[in-house]
């Protein structure tokens, strides 16, 4: 059984072919904890709808929730050195197809790699908190005014419009992975015409959005 906290403010237990995700609140009252809990298990609804690939949801009470374990986070497996062109070709076929059908239905996400894991092949998104709605964007704002601003320019980046470049910004940002991927990234993404005119300004200016609130004094997505 594996025990950590993640970036995104939750507590995660692996318990055989179980994943047990606490989420944590820090600027929000745990007076709304009801209401957030509605808004994750709405938002997880959200994405089902798309018709991405998701682990199943098993059982949630206030902010517990159980979901079925669907493999290896691909940050892990993207470090590693003897991973084929092939199996990147593959992941970034099933990734972009995410993508776009989040942004036909006009839902967003957090597109880092870390919330995508793959199972037997098939590749999942994971993260279903915080729920990128604006009923929880408007509860999140309540409860941290002095962050308005910061919060709706970082939550802007996971709009469903913006999620190409989100991706290819987490992609260039992060350490570690294979050196050829955000290559291969941009290029599929470009060949699917999913981007069009590809703009670096656009990948570059999230990354600033995201990295100036990494070390912001009371900045929270919670």
């Amino acid at each position: 059984m594996k025990n950590f906290i993640s970036f995104n403010d939750t507590k995660i237990e692996f318990k055989k072919d179980l994943v047990e995700k606490t989420y944590i609140l820090k600027a929000i009252s745990y007076e709304e904890a009801n209401l957030v809990s509605r808004l994750i298990y709405e938002y997880f609804k959200s994405l089902e709808l798309t018709g991405i690939k998701l682990p199943k949801l098993i059982k949630y009470e206030g902010l517990n929730f159980t979901y079925e374990f669907c493999g290896e986070s691909l940050i892990d497996t993207l470090k590693k050195k003897n991973i084929t062109s092939k199996y990147m070709d593959d992941v970034i076929e099933q990734i972009s197809e995410m993508l776009n059908k989040c942004s036909i239905k006009n839902v967003g996400m957090d597109p880092h790699i870390k919330n995508f894991t793959i199972l037997n092949g098939e590749v999942f998104y994971v993260d279903t908190f915080p729920p990128v709605t604006s009923e929880y964007l408007n509860l999140l704002t309540n409860y941290n005014k002095d962050h308005k601003k910061n919060i709706k320019n970082h939550l802007g980046t996971w709009k469903a419009k913006r999620l190409m470049y989100h991706f290819l910004a987490d992609i260039k940002k992060t350490k570690g992975l294979n050196k050829s991927f955000y290559q291969k990234c941009k290029k599929a993404l470009r060949k699917k015409r999913y981007i069009r005119n590809f703009d670096v300004k656009k990948v570059n200016e999230i990354i600033e959005i995201e990295e100036g609130n990494l070390f912001r004094e009371g900045f929270t997505l919670s």
